[in-house]
């Protein structure tokens, strides 16, 4: 039976840039073996500039993990991944660098009613082999609510408790009606972008406002199984005090729904995550669907649909916004160079970027507080 390959030449990957899956296995004690990280979903490349999104190509990351805890996994270079479809279509990886194999199909999204499943090879000959995954059913986003709260941090400082409260909003998504017997399996997370003022620059500046992007401020993810729908489950909880929200603020959801293994695997990792902060032994058998006679496997490979929503913090929307004034390039100096350069302010998990992105409304750029 004849099958087709498409592949497309390796040169232009130097200049492509991608994203996996925002989570790192480090920390997390899964014995000794192969780590493989990664998914496929129903939003293309192209589907994502429509929306407008940033784009981003699927990607693999492979890593070897020892038993030695607080040790960096090392990046599993040379292997080979074909990603086989049920109509004989097989999609080749390409290596990017540190472990990371990229699929560049411009167009490539996971279609409904197609069986997928993972072929690597190793560079010493080992293979490892996915079960068949499908996608899951298409759901869309629910809709988004807003909540003035107090929160209440607690915190032990030397034996001693302190007590602190904040205003602020909790923000909601509220899932749709499931008119099915089946339960649907969500995930969410969360990037932020928000506008970020060099104070002292001039003000037809180029480097005055600069966008400023984290994926890390917020939970890494919420899960839910959801039985009948209408649940309103908190994504997270914004302080209304604070300079990020002056010149303009925005959360991009992102919303899986994925099979039980693959829900499953995430709520694992989660628990094992928790007992790690508790000091407690966190457990090996975490779930996967990736196999091998060579070597033990760790990881998931997923086939998920994936819906975006996108808030935009608006002042006139709550109450208890007051505006806060960031002091550091105001009193005195000397001052740090963020005053003068809103590039400064970049740090390696926290890019930031002169110029409004395409995809940002412009009724939510200020420039005053």
């Amino acid at each position: 039976m004849s099958r087709s390959r498409l592949t497309i030449p390796i040169l232009i990957f130097l200049i492509l840039s991608a994203c996996i899956e925002d989570f790192e296995f480090d920390g997390i004690s899964a014995g000794e073996g192969i780590i493989v990280e990664g998914f496929i979903s129903d939003q293309s490349y192209n589907d994502l500039l429509l929306l407008p999104l940033p784009a981003r190509y699927f990607t693999l990351k492979l890593s070897n993990v020892g038993e030695v805890e607080n040790v960096r996994n090392e990046p599993v270079l040379g292997a080979k991944i074909e990603l086989h479809q049920d109509n004989n279509v097989v999609y080749d990886y390409a290596e990017i660098e540190g472990g990371e194999y990229g699929l560049f199909y411009e167009a490539f999204r996971a279609e409904p009613g197609s069986e997928y499943h993972l072929e690597i090879t190793l560079a010493d000959g080992r293979q490892i082999v996915s079960e068949i995954q499908t996608l899951e059913r298409e759901m869309d986003m629910g809709s988004f609510s807003l909540e003035e709260g107090i929160n209440v941090d607690y915190e032990n400082i030397r034996g001693e408790v302190s007590i602190t409260e904040q205003e602020g909003i909790n923000f909601y998504v509220t899932t749709l009606v499931n008119e099915t017997e089946e339960p649907i399996y969500y995930k969410w997370d969360l990037t932020i972008t928000w506008i970020f003022n060099a104070q002292l620059a001039e003000d037809n500046s180029p480097i005055k406002y600069c966008w400023a992007t984290s994926k890390n401020f917020y939970k890494e993810y919420q899960l839910l199984e959801d039985q009948n729908g209408g649940v309103q489950n908190e994504l997270f909880f914004l302080k209304t005090k604070s300079s990020r929200l002056n010149h303009g603020y925005t959360v991009l959801v992102r919303q899986t729904v994925m099979n039980s293994g693959y829900y499953t695997f995430w709520n694992e990792v989660e628990k094992q995550l928790n007992q790690s902060e508790l000091f407690a032994a966190p457990p090996y058998n975490i779930a996967s669907n990736l196999t091998s006679d060579d070597i033990e496997v760790f990881g998931y490979f997923g086939v998920v649909n994936e819906t975006f929503g996108r808030w935009y913090f608006d002042k006139d929307e709550v109450d208890n916004y007051g505006g806060w004034v960031n002091d550091q390039c105001i009193f005195g100096g000397p001052w740090a160079p963020w005053c003068f350069d809103c590039r400064a302010w970049a740090y390696d998990d926290r890019p930031v970027t002169p110029g409004m992105p395409e995809w940002w409304d412009t009724k939510y750029f200020r420039t005053k507080p």
